[in-house]
């Protein structure tokens, strides 16, 4: 029996994670104009060398040409911006000058806890005692853009928590598959990987989710110790496949190979579904199951640096995509449970470790991805995410594809 049980590994909890991010004035001030930027459109009978001269006058230097629309972008000294538009406005020579100015998404959530939320927007803060690279992230707001998700994510996990605030009100069917004697999430892991797919977003509570109109349904398929049965998680994803899930995220897995693991996620995926599995955690290249399959998109973990997370698996001939999975800021269940008791924490929005955060990281991608006119089936769906994801350090080495990017995914 004993290799059919397997424990969740897939999540690493740090301790005494007390340092939280800053957030950039820069970003809450809206800066208004590009520094250092100008844009003018001379007259079409106005030639090089006229313009030339004029540019010289403002210690200007042509930055880019944007032909169809016959106007330059200008690199001037920064502080200038302004005079120098009213200068060139006012040459007899000039169409029209003006500052290059800053366009925002239209969609930024008022969730408190948002800028803490690094792989969905990292601007540079401060993560734990670690600086962040700026854009290490998926894009995800830049995402939101192009659309918010809509489409049914299946969590195969330890439950989710039914009352949190958060959360329970995405949850629109729950299963248990375990030998626990309920469908809440009495572990933790469940309910903070839920959130990272689909939070409720926007509502002026707690954190944004990565694909903010998706609903959820919930499988129980670990038990309240963190583990289960394989039978129970094949049982678990045909019942996923059969309530209508598009994406079915499965933040967990066993070093053991098993035929009806597979043939359930064979079932998955031909009809239709995209199926998302952690890579492991063991720091070495050794597989783990389900996410090894070919029909499931093998996640690996980075950091906030685009480095490769020191826990993660990795192997570019089975693991396909890498995704945010350090330090990830996500919800933990109102009520006591394990990851609680285990580790002496008592909040119910926390810190926590491993490609169990970056496999929900990538399931609202495939979310977002299904909501666009790239959604047209489930190898459509993967094979959106698996050729615009960034090609960072270590592709090609510890992952085939790249960092995952939710706005490459579903931009035309």
């Amino acid at each position: 029996m004993r290799k059919y049980i397997f424990v969740v590994l897939l999540l690493v909890l740090l301790p005494l994670l007390t340092a939280y991010p800053s957030f950039s004035k820069e970003k809450e001030r809206k800066e208004e104009k590009v520094p250092g930027h100008v844009i003018v459109r001379f007259l079409e009978s106005v030639g090089e060398p006229e313009i030339d001269q004029e540019l010289k006058k403002h210690d200007a230097k042509v930055a880019k040409k944007l032909d169809k629309l016959g106007v330059l972008v200008l690199n001037v000294p920064p502080g200038r911006e302004e005079s120098i538009v009213s200068s060139l406005s006012r040459n007899p020579s000039v169409e029209y000058a003006e500052v290059d100015s800053i366009a925002y998404a239209l969609f930024e959530p008022n969730d408190p806890e948002f800028p803490k939320q690094w792989g969905l927007n990292n601007i540079g803060q401060v993560v734990v005692t670690s600086t962040g690279k700026t854009d290490s992230d998926i894009d995800a707001p830049e995402s939101w853009d192009t659309t918010l998700g809509g489409v049914r994510v299946a969590i195969l996990d330890t439950g989710i928590d039914q009352d949190h605030e958060d959360i329970s009100s995405k949850v629109v069917l729950d299963e248990n598959f375990t030998n626990s004697p309920t469908v809440d999430d009495l572990y933790g892991h469940g309910t903070h990987v839920a959130v990272i797919v689909a939070a409720s977003t926007n509502n002026g509570i707690g954190v944004a989710g990565g694909c903010p109109n998706c609903e959820l349904i919930s499988g129980k398929v670990l038990n309240d110790s963190g583990s289960g049965a394989y039978s129970w998680i094949a049982n678990g994803i045909t019942w996923a496949t059969d309530n209508g899930a598009k994406v079915i995220n499965m933040s967990l897995g066993g070093s053991a190979s098993s035929r009806t693991l597979e043939n359930a996620v064979k079932y998955a995926w031909n009809y239709g579904v995209v199926v998302v599995a952690a890579a492991g955690n063991s720091s070495n290249q050794s597989k783990t199951y389900p996410a090894a399959y070919t029909n499931a998109i093998a996640v690996a973990a980075t950091n906030n640096k685009d480095q490769k997370a020191y826990f993660s698996s990795y192997g570019s001939k089975w693991v396909d995509v890498a995704a945010p999975g350090e330090n990830i800021y996500s919800t933990f269940p109102n009520h006591d449970n394990y990851i609680h008791s285990e580790y002496g924490r008592s909040l119910n929005y926390d810190y926590a470790s491993g490609t169990s955060m970056a496999t929900p990281m990538t399931s609202a991608v495939a979310a977002l991805v299904w909501s666009t006119p790239y959604g047209t089936s489930a190898s459509a769906v993967r094979n959106r995410i698996e050729s615009t994801a960034d090609k960072i350090t270590g592709t090609g080495k510890y992952w085939s594809k790249g960092r995952i990017n939710a706005q490459k995914a579903v931009t035309p």
